[in-house]
């Protein structure tokens, strides 16, 4: 326990200092590192580190993406990711003995989801003046649902959710986790605007709460699917007590272009 919170506490303080410097070169750096460290972490899970060039597209697509979209070139994101994605048709085509069609189709998959979910950061920060709220709240829409879901489970569950794929989790916490995600994003909107001055459009922001912690969920329940199919605990063990990148961004990939379409639609911060 004493590890897990420790690994957690140095987590935090790394997170906060590249929201801190959010305005310089060190926000996109650290998106590409944990793209790339989550790409590894789900290729080296579905064992496919062996289709050299299909993994060697995939992790230069994550390490250029978020440098381009900080210096705006929405046109080189769109052009890279094409070739890398046909670099990967290609080594199926031309390694066809050794590279499963369903290799190739796992890798472009995960490379695109991961790559493209993280980088919806790096856009919702240039969007507007209020950016680094939005990123905040989205990155929070997955962990704070995550963690109310966790102590109300404990202390109030008694129907599982889903047994076959993750015991642990319970109808219960599952509604924990939706009230627990609404009330902290509401009450951190409430704070930001006393701060900030700015208007909140609270009921919009109740609905994108909840929508968030619901998708949070699917997320969380595919990696475990894909951690049960491959016979493994974590997908890595970078952070002790914790596991791996994709251990604890497994949802964030989920909530953060389903808070991004939301907030698009109609947004939740206003002057």
């Amino acid at each position: 326990m004493k590890v897990r919170i420790l690994s957690g506490v140095i987590g935090g303080v790394l997170a906060v200092l590249v929201l801190v410097l959010h305005r310089t070169f060190l926000f996109p750096l650290a998106l590409a590192l944990l793209i790339d460290l989550a790409l590894f972490e789900l290729f080296r899970a579905g064992k496919c580190l062996h289709c050299r060039i299909s993994v060697g597209a995939g992790f230069l697509l994550g390490a250029v993406m978020p440098f381009l979209q900080y210096y705006g070139n929405v046109t080189a994101i769109i052009a890279m990711t094409f070739l890398c994605i046909i670099a990967m048709f290609c080594e199926m085509v031309m390694r066809h003995q050794h590279v499963k069609y369903q290799e190739t189709m796992f890798i472009a998959a995960v490379t695109l989801l991961v790559s493209h979910s993280l980088n919806m950061l790096n856009i919702m920060l240039q969007r507007n003046t209020f950016g680094l709220a939005s990123v905040i709240l989205a990155l929070c829409a997955a962990w704070i649902a995550d963690t109310g879901a966790y102590f109300a489970g404990t202390f109030f569950g008694k129907h599982k959710l889903c047994p076959e794929i993750s015991p642990k989790k319970t109808v219960e916490g599952f509604f924990g986790g939706i009230v627990t995600d609404v009330v902290v994003m509401v009450i951190f909107a409430w704070i930001y605007s006393l701060i900030t001055k700015a208007h909140v459009h609270y009921l919009w922001l109740i609905f994108i709460g909840a929508v968030c912690a619901v998708i949070s969920v699917l997320g969380d329940l595919s990696a475990s699917i894909i951690k049960r199919q491959q016979g493994i605990k974590d997908f890595g063990n970078i952070m002790p007590g914790h596991g791996g990148v994709m251990d604890r961004f497994d949802s964030v990939l989920f909530t953060v272009p389903a808070f991004y379409a939301l907030e698009s639609m109609y947004t939740v911060f206003y002057l």
